[in-house]
């Protein structure tokens, strides 16, 4: 299966999770999730900016819910498509994207047939948009989108009431209020993780999905938020 996810919030339960063809809610069993980072591509960004960003992205989601789920760094990379049979969790810069051009970055996630996320990728668009660090007013924000996409890893989808939400659809060049969650975002992070077994994987017999879900986040240029949600 495979998710696209953006940027938004709201008040009590305005979050919305991610479900399989039957319904199920999915979310990582595991305690930690491993990632390796890419950060070759034309985005004029170091690498340690990069890496300390990505890890500062990941820490908005478990810092929540202390103590039940983390994100570690398992080193470099060279992949630059999406696949779950590398068992990488890959997050990269792709020069040449093969998805909307609108799209700041894309989070693809595959699960089983009984719920369990047991991989993701994460592509930021390195052809179509241009990045920064601090926020400039004629780019994208890094740990903006990061902290998006992140959530779209968690199995967290848009959130398209609140605007002031993590997860909303859509971000303007600029654009810094999505690196810290709101407090939809937390009920979130929460609902899905606030009650997992502290490391805790189950055993079982599952398939995972023969295609990953494809979630995004979307440059709002006056284009329609919603056609950065979508699922195949």
């Amino acid at each position: 299966m495979v998710s696209i996810f953006a940027l938004l919030a709201l008040p009590a339960l305005a979050f919305e999770v991610r479900t399989d063809e039957l319904g199920q809610e999915v979310r990582w069993r595991r305690h930690t999730i491993r990632y390796r980072v890419n950060p070759e591509g034309d985005h004029g960004l170091s690498v340690a900016a990069v890496d300390t960003l990505i890890a500062a992205a990941t820490r908005e989601w478990t810092d929540p819910v202390s103590g039940k789920l983390a994100f570690a760094n398992s080193g470099k990379t060279a992949i630059r498509t999406a696949r779950h049979d590398d068992d990488a969790n890959a997050i990269y810069f792709e020069d040449d994207w093969k998805e909307d051009p609108g799209l700041l970055a894309v989070t693809y996630l595959w699960s089983t047939t009984d719920g369990e996320i047991v991989g993701f990728d994460m592509a930021l668009n390195s052809e179509h948009h241009d990045w920064a660090i601090d926020g400039s007013p004629e780019a994208n924000d890094l740990l903006n989108t990061l902290s998006h996409e992140f959530g779209h890893a968690l199995g967290i989808e848009h959130s398209p009431v609140v605007e002031m939400a993590t997860m909303y659809p859509s971000s303007p060049l600029g654009e810094v209020k999505k690196r810290d969650l709101h407090t939809d975002d937390i009920h979130a992070v929460e609902h899905l993780y606030a009650r997992t077994a502290n490391g805790a994987t189950a055993l079982h017999s599952a398939t995972i999905h023969g295609s990953p879900a494809l979630l995004a986040l979307l440059l709002s240029h006056g284009a329609d938020p919603n056609a950065a949600s979508k699922s195949g």
